[in-house]
């Protein structure tokens, strides 16, 4: 049976990169300008700020707030039935980017805009990671 996260994606383009970088370094790397220090996300091939196409992927804080989440309670895909209810959690780094992750041992009911959560990586290939939020409680 095919669970979530088995069947391991193969990015492209600067895709690659970034998921490379973030298993390298065994956490979340991001885009960063080397001209002006812009951070983006997704990655781009110009920096949005000053169109300087000199970057590299730098590793994160991982520290975070949640933006936004969707709580999902139901699914036809049957591979993620044993998971419901699960949480998709737009993450807001410390430094700035935004990132979609998947809420680890957190209650749905106790997940909260606002909330102080932890971005951490799982690699699953050395070309892709999946991003789990985990609670922020106790982070300093």
């Amino acid at each position: 049976m095919i669970t979530p996260h088995t069947m391991v994606p193969r990015p492209d383009e600067l895709d690659v990169e970034f998921y490379k970088a973030t298993v390298a370094a065994n956490a979340l790397c991001i885009q960063r300008c080397q001209e002006c220090g812009t951070w983006t996300h997704p990655a781009r091939y110009y920096c949005p700020n000053c169109f300087s196409g000199k970057f590299a992927f730098e590793k994160m804080s991982g520290r975070a707030t949640i933006h936004s989440y969707t709580v999902t309670h139901f699914t036809v895909e049957p591979a993620w039935k044993p998971f419901l209810p699960y949480v998709t959690i737009v993450a807001e780094l410390e430094e700035g980017p935004r990132i979609v992750a998947s809420a680890k041992g957190m209650d749905p009911e106790q997940v909260a805009i606002g909330s102080s959560i932890r971005i951490v990586t799982e690699n699953k290939s050395p070309e892709f990671a999946i991003f789990w939020a985990e609670s922020g409680k106790g982070e300093g």
